[in-house]
């Protein structure tokens, strides 16, 4: 081919000219998530669980040609994209995270707890010659072959008689089915101490957002459930709404909000089933002993029941030792996730150490 289009007998095909459609479009797709993760503005994701609306207005429309050979008569349409127009495409949220998952290298999280709570339903997936539900198709299909077999059913003499005998019924015959439906809870954890306002909030909510998306993503958004907690001198439970509103009035105690959260998760669910995660945020000043007792709590009272617990400083100052404290006991664990979001560009790196690998 030469310029992209014909050459001698060579052709592009209506599923070709599809293809390279489709090709252009998932390039397209591929440098937004690019310039998403480069620039580390997760606020161009759009809003948690929806779906993504994409313009584009760099798509030069085919001029089409009819008539044998390309002769007698076309034309070349102004189709969107062409004369300043926009093209609009949705991407479903599914393939959003899909993508993003992709470009991040990114596991699917493992569903602890596969099979100890289970969905329960009842399939007719087998049908036999006893029963309650009469299967009246199957049953006449049995039916007629059995006409036609004696010379009941004969058609060519106008004989249409169809006799249903009790050997020819069929019963729907339900089959329990047991699936496992899994089922997370997410604890957020907020410092409202220190001062939450410009872009340190905005760098707090936009990951607060992205963690939300990956577990609906992962579990479903129905099968997860998100519970939000904030902490100055004392700790307690905030509607999701208010996570970022809560007035503060200075001091900070960061270890009773690991502890509480602890014991929610303990005494509100069947932690032989729940699968657990929780995010803490804060700046990290912390009073002397507080590290080391969060240390304690998440290594006494959290490692072993829940799923990932991430502990993250946003825009740290000198006086942040929170992460240094606990890297000394978790460094490389798995459960156990730490990181620092000095800039917006350290947010994809943070996501990665929160749910990457850990190699």
């Amino acid at each position: 081919m030469t310029d992209g289009f014909i050459r001698g007998d060579d052709r592009i095909t209506s599923s070709e000219s599809e293809g390279a459609f489709n090709e252009f479009i998932e390039d397209q797709l591929d440098e937004l998530i690019e310039g998403i993760i480069t620039d580390g503005d997760l606020s161009e994701l759009g809003e948690r669980g929806s779906d993504l609306v994409i313009e584009m207005d760099d798509i030069t429309p085919p001029t089409f040609v009819y008539g044998q050979d390309g002769r007698g008569g076309g034309g070349g349409g102004s189709g969107p994209g062409s004369d300043g127009g926009k093209m609009r495409f949705t991407l479903e949220f599914q393939r959003l995270m899909e993508l993003v998952a992709r470009k991040l290298k990114l596991p699917r999280l493992i569903k602890e707890g596969m099979g100890r709570i289970k969905q329960v339903s009842y399939e007719y997936k087998t049908f036999g010659p006893m029963g309650v539900i009469l299967d009246k198709k199957r049953t006449f299909k049995r039916a007629l072959k059995t006409s036609v077999a004696t010379g009941m059913y004969r058609p060519q003499d106008d004989q249409f008689d169809v006799q249903i005998r009790r050997r020819d019924r069929r019963y729907k015959i339900p089959q329990r089915v047991e699936k496992p439906r899994y089922r997370a809870v997410v604890f957020y954890m907020g410092d409202i101490s220190y001062s939450t306002y410009g872009e340190r909030l905005e760098l707090e909510k936009r990951l607060v957002a992205f963690i939300q998306n990956w577990l609906d993503f992962n579990y479903g958004p129905s099968r997860v459930e998100h519970r939000f907690f904030v902490h100055d001198m004392e700790a307690y439970e905030v509607m999701a709404d208010d996570f970022y509103r809560v007035s503060n009035v200075g001091g900070t105690r960061a270890a009773i909000v690991f502890d509480l959260v602890s014991q929610v998760a303990f005494n509100e669910y069947d932690t032989t089933s729940t699968n657990f995660y929780a995010f803490y945020f804060g700046d990290g000043e912390l009073f002397a002993d507080d590290a080391k007792q969060i240390v304690d709590i998440i290594n006494n009272h959290m490692v072993g029941m829940f799923n990932r617990v991430g502990v993250i400083e946003v825009q740290p100052s000198r006086a942040s030792h929170l992460i240094t404290q606990l890297s000394t006991r978790f460094a490389r664990d798995e459960v156990v996730r730490l990181g620092e979001i000095k800039h917006r560009k350290d947010t994809i790196e943070v996501i990665r150490s929160l749910f990457g690998d850990g190699k």
